[in-house]
Order: structure tokens, then C-alpha cells, then sequence
């Protein structure tokens, strides 16, 4: 792993987001950290299908959201809509502030900003 680990502490919400939501700062982020949240995730909600993961770009620093589903979308999603939740079918469990990504994980992206894995 190549992250070099931050401090942790709430931002301010944005429009439609949590506001208990906490940031992980890290200088890069790998696929390990992802699977590491969802492994850990499922542990607490057997409710869980599916998982996405979203990426926004904010200036020079990535937001990187991994979201637990109830069950897979049927299209894209727009996390900014998708507060913690799990009343309706989806839960935030993690949430990265990150510099960098890792080669693996910009790969797994692609062009695109959600990755769903069912």
C-alpha cells in the first residue's frame, strides 16, 4: 500500500450529503483500501448486494465515496443524491479526500466516475 494517512475529520456538508459524513485524507488510494471497506461493511449489513464506488474531481484532490446498495442500480447513480440511508436501500461507508490514485484503481475507472461491483 502506498498511502500516506491524514488526519480524519468532518467537512462541511455539500448539498445532499450526510452530514456526519467523515473524511479519510490519504496522498493515494489503492483498490486495497476499497476492498478493505466493503469486506468490512458486509460484515454489519448482510442487507448489502452490491456496492459502487464514485469519484468527483474537486480542484486537485479527488472525493471517493464507497457506497453499500441494497440491490444493484439499474443505472448510474449520482451519490451526491445518496445520503447515508440504509432505510432506503443504500449506506456511504466510507469516504476518501485523496491526492492521488493508484494505478489500479484509475484503471478500474476508466473514463468513467462509478465502478458497481455486485
Amino acid at each position: 500500500m502506498h498511502t500516506a494517512s491524514m488526519a480524519s475529520s468532518p467537512d462541511p456538508p455539500a448539498d445532499g450529503e450526510s452530514p456526519s459524513l467523515t473524511w479519510q485524507y490519504v496522498e493515494t488510494l489503492e483498490v486495497t483500501e476499497i476492498v478493505l471497506a466493503i469486506l468490512q461493511a458486509q460484515r454489519t449489513m448482510p442487507w448489502a448486494t452490491a456496492a459502487t464506488v464514485s469519484r468527483e474531481k474537486h480542484g486537485d484532490v479527488f472525493h471517493v465515496r464507497v457506497t453499500m446498495l441494497k440491490s444493484s442500480p439499474s443505472a448510474p447513480a449520482d451519490h451526491r443524491e445518496r445520503p447515508a440511508d440504509p432505510s432506503s436501500g443504500s449506506e456511504v461507508i466510507a469516504a476518501f479526500a485523496v491526492r492521488r490514485l493508484g494505478d489500479d484503481l484509475a484503471i478500474a475507472f476508466g473514463d468513467g466516475d462509478v465502478i458497481t461491483l455486485k
